[in-house]
């Protein structure tokens, strides 16, 4: 099931004996479990009620299990990145899968399988793993087929705008689409740098009840997508004092040239595919929708590639990959390479300007 049905479930007092927490979202994997501590075992007597085993054998799985509740109806047993459900399967390259082999330095254990059948009815069993689970195909189908598997999958950009709106409502603030759109864009998805940002966001705000987007620019802490973005557009401007000290802000940061290279070639890719629609007459919405970007990002690279040739374009993406190709073949010391890089686009910028004009009739 995924988490939505299991807060449901939660929320109507139905805990089961067993669950598989696991996923990508690591935010909302860890909101659940805090949410079913509270309800399966009461806070004054979780010392008593409540195990969390970190890689423990079956066997010691088995034993806390087997402890009886102490003045409550129930016993919360957390396994946390329990090994067999943890190490990557081999079995595409021919190999034994690993977690079917016995871990290092114990028994291979095979009683806790046929044990998950008959778990005492005062048990809440929970395996937690961070990311997918992996490894142990039988028991990972075993897991499942008890029905306690929960998937906590990233959210679909609509929900996870629901979501921010949400979390400022909590701050007496409200958000609109648009930012929260600049929000997502500038911050990433990954929700819990997001819940960072967002009491930051409410901060900033002050006594104001909504959100802006200056906000969002003054507050929030940059992704590296989301600065390339911004040297990028500093680039396409022309604006060579401005990209340089975005540049050398980035790397003084502790971002790798590299990097941001392969960032900045996405970048112009994006901004050549924009121009080529642009002049097929399609327009931000379209475009937005085949790039997978949000709307407004699309209207401000519709902004960027105004005054340059789709030609102007194609040199610079080429550019890019280019000096990627000469770095990772060792033909050029990645050192200095993208400053060197960011030279050469300004002047392609500044040069290819001068052409379209004596261009025009």
């Amino acid at each position: 099931m995924d988490y939505d049905a299991f807060f449901q479930e939660l929320k109507a007092g139905d805990i089961r004996r067993l669950y598989l927490f696991e996923g990508e979202e690591e935010f909302t994997k860890e909101s659940a479990l805090k949410a079913l501590r509270e309800k399966a075992v009461a806070r004054d007597l979780a010392v008593m009620n409540e195990s969390v085993l970190l890689d423990p054998t079956p066997g010691e799985i088995i034993a806390a299990c087997e402890t009886l509740p102490a003045f409550a109806p129930r016993r919360l047993v957390i396994v946390k990145d329990f090994s067999p459900l943890t190490r990557a399967s081999k079995a595409e390259a021919g190999e034994e899968d690993e977690a079917e082999k016995p871990a290092k330095g114990r028994a291979k254990d095979n009683g806790l399988e046929a044990y998950l059948d008959r778990l005492p009815e005062y048990i809440c069993l929970v395996f937690y793993v961070r990311s997918q689970a992996g490894g142990g195909r039988k028991l990972i189908k075993k897991l499942k087929d008890l029905g306690g598997w929960v998937s906590f999958e990233k959210l679909d950009r609509g929900k996870l705008i629901k979501w921010i709106a949400r979390e400022l409502k909590d701050y007496g603030k409200q958000i609109d689409r648009a930012t929260a759109e600049q929000l997502l864009f500038a911050c990433g998805d990954e929700m819990l740098a997001l819940q960072n940002e967002l009491g930051k966001l409410a901060a900033h705000a002050g006594e104001r009840e909504a959100v802006t987007m200056e906000d969002v620019e003054a507050a929030v802490t940059k992704s590296a997508e989301y600065r390339v973005f911004d040297l990028a557009d500093r680039v396409a401007s022309g604006k060579a004092a401005e990209a340089l000290v975005l540049l050398n802000e980035m790397l003084a940061a502790g971002e790798r040239g590299l990097m941001l290279m392969s960032l900045l070639q996405r970048q112009y890719r994006q901004l050549l595919f924009t121009k080529i629609m642009a002049e097929d007459g399609q327009g931000p919405g379209v475009i937005a929708k085949r790039l997978g970007i949000p709307p407004f990002v699309a209207r401000r690279m519709g902004e960027m590639v105004r005054g340059q040739t789709t030609e102007m374009l194609k040199e610079a993406y080429m550019m890019c990959v280019n000096q990627e190709f000469l770095i990772k073949s060792g033909q050029l010391s990645e050192e200095g390479s993208l400053e060197q890089l960011i030279m050469n686009l300004l002047v392609l910028r500044r040069e290819g300007s001068f052409d379209a004009v004596k261009a025009e009739p």
